[in-house]
């Protein structure tokens, strides 16, 4: 009888054993794979509205009208500056916007390698709004949304600059004989030893520049930025799907072997 009540007591003290490791099992992979996909999602909705805020700025505004209007976006600031023809230094803040919480960057560095293989189960996209400011006035405004793919060799990327014909003089990034829009995608391809092609074509990245000079049109085509490839399982494998633009001045391949 007491042998009988001691392995029952035994067996019930295993099933809790074993239950409670499986559901702390449970947590730690449902948890953090919750906390992405929420993350994701308002990371995207953030996005869109830093988008709908930026976009109707136009340099030659002044500081305190840009920051003013980005204001409510501050938590996502970042200070920095920027040296102009080797001797000016200038202001260039970043207003960044990524699809991962912020513990995953500290997880990766303590987790090994399958683990971190199971984190980062979406593709990481960052979508970003940079003012460029010089002597209190902003002459620069840079839009980006860029995504990382698992495997590839580089990410992919659309740029928008919007420059004002007042101050855009001397800026390296104006494209030579720019006229107040210029869409510049950079194709990529396979290629064999022979130098032929294999399979389809890609575009890793696209610029796309433009001052008042430009459209009502074109501006509104510059800023269609897919946001949904902050949830996209499968990702944005090309520059097209990121900002699909259908002017374009000119191209640049650089084939890879």
């Amino acid at each position: 009888m007491r042998l009988f009540f001691y392995s029952a007591r035994m067996r019930h003290k295993v099933r809790w054993i074993v239950g409670t490791f499986a559901a702390i099992l449970i947590i730690l992979t449902v948890v953090p794979l919750f906390s992405i996909l929420v993350t994701s999602w308002y990371s995207r909705w953030e996005a869109s509205r830093l988008l709908t805020s930026a976009r109707f700025l136009r340099p030659g505004a002044t500081e305190a009208e840009t920051r003013k209007a980005l204001s409510q976006f501050d938590r996502y600031l970042s200070h920095g500056q920027q040296w102009m023809s080797g001797h000016t230094r200038i202001m260039r803040d970043s207003y960044e916007i990524s699809s991962y919480p912020h513990w995953t960057g500290w997880a990766a560095s303590h987790l090994p390698f399958w683990v971190n293989e199971h984190i980062w189960f979406l593709p990481y996209t960052n979508f970003s709004v940079s003012p460029r400011f010089e002597n209190s006035e902003l002459v620069l405004l840079e839009f980006r949304e860029w995504q990382d793919h698992k495997g590839d060799p580089h990410p992919y990327a659309a740029i928008v600059r919007v420059f004002s014909t007042n101050t855009e003089k001397g800026a390296p990034e104006l494209p030579d004989d720019f006229t107040g829009f210029h869409v510049s995608p950079y194709e990529e391809a396979m290629i064999d030893a022979n130098g032929k092609q294999i399979g389809s074509s890609w575009i890793s990245r696209t610029y796309v520049t433009l001052d008042e000079r430009a459209s009502p049109a074109q501006f509104a085509e510059s800023f269609n930025f897919r946001l949904d490839c902050f949830t996209s399982l499968r990702g944005c494998h090309d520059a097209k799907k990121i900002l699909e633009i259908s002017e374009q001045n000119s191209e640049t391949r650089f084939p890879r072997e």
